[in-house]
């Protein structure tokens, strides 16, 4: 089934037109036909659609049903990850999306080798929406540009921390609140960085025994905070 997150303005008198890069792909890549069905979120409503025209890279299609949409998990969960090199980074912002990140924020942690170039933001967004519309997310999350961790702090005040430390003595369990999760580089947040968090207000977590890789950890840590 075809899974879309659209804007309002694509919605109009009972019709969905979807053009741009996203018609393109539908049009020449998925080469979709009329008569095939799908899903097209937008504020949060699910919209049933069925297509009835393909003119190059102009899609449009007809609504049936509209529905709220249930795929997201009720509260925020915002993801402070220390800068990782391109692939990983781009990998953890994927399965991150995929897994019910609401907000990424890059931080340029000391040990963080990667220093992202400005443009590197437009790749993150594609990656996000990508992966957002193949785990039939209802929304894009939100990648904000890379900060220093005071500013990311300053970013989430009034929100619970979790601070993943594989030295903290409590494990990490599920929280079904709204949370933001710092997650360090390779190597780990440096003492003063753990140091600021907690005066911050964040709490160590570990995640058991075993150390995970910087791609793997604030993957696994999200899926345990969301568990229900």
């Amino acid at each position: 089934m075809i899974w879309l997150l659209v804007s309002a303005a694509q919605i109009r008198d009972g019709m969905l037109t979807i053009d741009g890069p996203k018609g393109r792909h539908l049009a020449r890549v998925r080469r979709v036909r009329p008569g095939e069905a799908g899903v097209a979120v937008s504020d949060g409503q699910e919209h049933v659609f069925s297509v009835v025209s393909v003119e190059g890279s102009t899609v449009r299609a007809r609504l049936s049903e509209s529905r709220p949409n249930r795929t997201e998990l009720g509260h925020e969960l915002v993801l402070l990850q220390a800068v990782l090199p391109s692939a990983d980074f781009d990998a953890v912002l994927e399965a991150g999306t995929e897994v019910g990140v609401t907000r990424f924020v890059p931080v340029q942690a000391e040990r963080s080798v990667a220093r992202p170039h400005a443009d590197r933001r437009d790749r993150w967004r594609a990656v996000v929406e990508a992966a957002a519309e193949q785990s039939h997310r209802g929304r894009i999350p939100e990648v904000t540009a890379p900060m220093s961790l005071p500013e990311a702090l300053r970013g989430i005040a009034g929100t619970p921390l979790v601070v993943l430390d594989p030295l903290a003595a409590q494990r990490l369990h599920p929280m079904d609140a709204s949370v933001a999760l710092a997650v360090g580089p390779e190597g780990g947040w440096t003492g003063d960085e753990l140091a600021a968090m907690v005066e911050a207000g964040g709490q160590p977590f570990s995640l058991g025994p075993r150390i995970l890789r910087a791609r793997l950890a604030p993957v696994a840590a999200a899926v345990i905070l969301s568990a229900r």
